[in-house]
């Protein structure tokens, strides 16, 4: 929530005490996230006030808080974004330079770790604690490291067959006994992948990885804040479908593709029948049937066989297509 008219008066408060004694007020007593919020933003508000920028020629009604943030991490980082003015261009004390005089809007971002402010970059650009243009390398946030890593999965094994999720779940993992470190957990679409890490500044992160589809795969590495990945294991394990599952995808893309079964659903628990006539060798055929469907799949005995998929519903509907091992269903009859 961006906040304007109160920043005024809180400014002339907080101008009226230094930074340390501001924190100093909560760290005797029970601090409450939202008092350490607060806290940060005052010790932020009253940085922007005396870093060299604004005070050359900072327009103090201009000052508007636009976010305070908790980071999960420890110790906790605070990070608070202020909008302000300035009434010439530039950054930091530009006393004896050619000036423009003109109203230049800008945006900080401030980071404070125990009352202590660690980082304060000005419009992405300008370094305000060491007075020079932004050199820093970025910190690489765990979802961050995630990313990297799975990434690598898919520029390094193009042949597996697997799928980004459309979205992730997240959850931070508590291990008893574990300290000084932890572990997030991100979850979508067959994926589980655990970013583990130590409680530093600037960590390097241990990535496991877990993947549940077609070639099902375990991956262990890790990612540095270089954004350099290291593999040290990965095991995959194809999954060739069976019969059951041709039987189950065809059934759903009919069900998806086609009005005339429109409102079915795909039966739960299906009988079988061995339709294989005896002594064929190298082919093998069976037939499902529940309710209204009869559905025949039949395939040649190979380690990954496609397989030829007959569906009937009530006597009305007929169909005949294949299934492929990526799941691929194409339509013959």
């Amino acid at each position: 929530m961006v906040r304007k008219i109160t920043v005024v008066f809180a400014l002339a408060v907080v101008l009226l005490m230094p930074a340390a004694s501001i924190y100093a007020m909560l760290k005797g007593g029970v601090v409450t996230p939202d008092d350490a919020g607060d806290v940060s933003e005052s010790i932020a508000l009253w940085y922007l006030e005396s870093c060299p920028t604004f005070s050359f020629d900072g327009i103090v009604p201009s000052i508007q808080i636009l976010d305070v943030k908790a980071l999960e991490s420890y110790p906790v980082q605070y990070i608070v974004t202020i909008s302000f003015e300035c009434s010439h261009a530039g950054y930091g004390n530009r006393t004896g330079q050619v000036l423009a005089q003109v109203i230049t809007p800008h945006e900080i971002v401030i980071t404070i770790v125990d009352g202590e402010v660690v980082s304060a970059i000005i419009d992405g650009y300008w370094d305000e604690i060491n007075q020079r243009e932004e050199v820093r390398s970025e910190l690489i946030p765990p979802e961050m490291a995630k990313d990297l890593a799975v990434q690598y999965i898919l520029e390094n094994y193009p042949d597996l067959l697997v799928e980004l999720p459309e979205a992730w779940s997240f959850e931070i993992l508590i291990s008893e006994g574990l300290v000084g470190a932890s572990v997030q957990q991100f979850v979508g679409g067959g994926w589980v992948v655990n970013v583990s890490f130590p409680v530093i500044a600037k960590p390097d992160y241990m990535i496991s990885i877990r993947y549940d589809g077609i070639d099902d795969f375990e991956w262990e590495g890790s990612v540095k804040q270089s954004s350099y990945v290291e593999e040290s294991l990965i095991s995959v394990r194809p999954r060739i479908l069976s019969q059951e599952d041709a039987r189950d995808i065809a059934v759903a893309y009919l069900l998806e593709n086609f009005k005339d079964l429109e409102g079915l659903e795909a039966p739960s628990d299906w009988s079988v029948e061995d339709l294989t006539p005896e002594g064929l060798l190298g082919y093998f055929k069976q037939e499902f049937t529940a309710g209204g469907w009869t559905v025949r799949v039949g395939n040649p005995v190979v380690w990954k066989p496609v397989f030829e998929v007959e569906v009937e519903y009530g006597g009305e509907f007929s169909w005949k297509g294949t299934v492929d091992q990526n799941g691929s269903v194409t339509t013959t009859e």
